[in-house]
């Protein structure tokens, strides 16, 4: 199957190659001069005067800065692809494509000659062809939000208007705060999938003999132009005690590159916190990284718990990695042992994304407890130290409905030198409407 696929991207190619007449460039030696290339140059500095000349209108200049720097390093991918914008921003779409394909055959995974030559095939009207590249873009970098926001332009141009929306609410799932994707979707106005529902149900199993946890939720969203805000309701029963749980959360854009996460839930039982409350800011920072920083707080009775928490997660290519922080002090911030006096949780996820951002299969390590765990919530028990593993796998299920399941264990010190120990089993299922 993979080698049909290459087999099929290496045809697309070579039959633009083909297809496309040989360019040539006639140029005074006056303009042939303009640019000198050494051994000491900074080619990189040098890119940067073509993409500003070209910013400035002069594509003509940017070319012949950038065919120059192809002479010394022919393998600059990133400045033959730029090469080809500037023709496509031209309209030479024919001499843009050559450039698009020289590099994807030498490097057939380099997504910003992919995005470029999606883009010609769309402008030029020739969807069949942009769909089959974003086919193959989408089987390298299942989670892009950047191919996957083409993916609905086209869709839209086709006049699949619900396929659109639903690609565009996977792209807010990976990324509340796409502001290009809520534009479009906000745009809308056929089969517009604005609204989420959630369904999941956990059970955990002990080695003491207790009886089993059980868990229970349902959740409704709702998109909008500034970002999105859902109402989830969670039932549980611990050994002999039920109560039930009322919050709402919010993700809010403000700029393109961060959005705010808001969380606030009550509850008159004591297995939950009668009041939880959370806020963090995600900031997208160079090569792809996202950071975020932010506090929880559980209140059980007064004073309740502030807990500090940081993330720094990255899609590469169908990879997903992510490592999240709580800090919870028993001291001051400002006082020099805080990070010594605070218990202190670190978790590691990891995704492996099949074909789109529906299909994964993930693993899950940690020490310590997350208070965005809403399973372990009972202020009764004190666990002093414990380490936990998962596994979870979700893929499409029907239609629009997603299904997801997930294993783990976990053991915990729940007095000094008692240890138990939890073997959790749930599933998700969700959909948007």
């Amino acid at each position: 199957m993979i080698g049909l696929k290459r087999q099929h991207f290496y045809f697309l190619l070579m039959s633009l190659l083909l297809l496309c007449p040989i360019i040539t460039f006639s140029q005074t030696k006056n303009s042939d001069t303009l640019v000198v290339v050494t051994d000491t140059t900074n080619i990189d500095a040098l890119f940067k005067k073509a993409r500003d000349f070209s910013f400035d209108g002069n594509n003509a200049q940017a070319r012949r800065i950038c065919q120059k720097i192809l002479e010394k390093k022919p393998g600059y991918y990133d400045v033959r692809t730029f090469m080809g914008r500037t023709y496509a921003w031209d309209k030479r779409y024919e001499e843009a494509r050559v450039e698009f394909s020289r590099v994807l055959i030498e490097k057939e995974d380099d997504i910003e000659a992919l995005g470029a030559l999606i883009d010609v095939e769309m402008w030029t009207e020739n969807f069949k062809v942009a769909s089959d590249y974003l086919k193959i873009g989408l089987g390298y970098y299942p989670t892009s939000e950047d191919l996957m926001l083409r993916k609905a332009k086209l869709q839209m141009r086709l006049e699949q208007e619900e396929s659109a929306s639903l690609t565009l609410r996977r792209i807010l799932d990976l990324n509340p705060g796409n502001k290009d994707a809520l534009k479009l979707l906000n745009s809308m106005t056929d089969a517009r999938l604005s609204n989420k529902f959630q369904l999941s149900f956990n059970t955990d199993f002990f080695d003491k003999k207790n009886s089993p946890q059980k868990l229970a939720s349902g959740e409704i969203g709702r998109s909008f132009s500034f970002g999105s805000i859902a109402y989830r309701a969670t039932y549980a029963e611990r050994f002999s005690t039920k109560g039930l749980q009322s919050e709402v959360d919010g993700y809010m854009r403000f700029v393109k590159s961060n959005y705010f996460y808001l969380n606030l839930g009550f509850s008159d039982s004591k297995i939950f916190p009668e009041l939880r409350a959370g806020a963090e800011i995600f900031q997208k920072i160079p090569a792809g990284f996202e950071l975020s920083g932010g506090f929880r707080y559980l209140q059980f009775s007064n004073p309740g718990t502030k807990i500090y928490t940081a993330s720094l997660g990255n899609y590469f290519r169908n990879y997903w990695f992510a490592v999240r922080i709580y800090l919870t002090p028993k001291s001051t911030i400002e006082t020099n042992d805080f990070l010594k006096k605070s218990s202190q949780t670190i978790i590691l996820n990891i995704r492996n994304y099949f074909g789109d951002a529906d299909n994964y299969f993930g693993i899950r390590l940690g020490q310590g407890q997350s208070p965005d765990e809403r399973r372990i919530t009972d202020a009764g028990i004190q666990r002093l130290k414990s380490i936990q593993g998962g596994i979870e796998y979700q893929r499409l299920a029907f239609g629009r409905w997603v299904i997801k399941g997930d294993m783990g264990y976990s053991k915990e010190e729940v007095r000094a030198e008692t240890f138990q120990q939890r073997i959790s089993v749930g599933i998700i299922l969700k959909t948007i409407f």
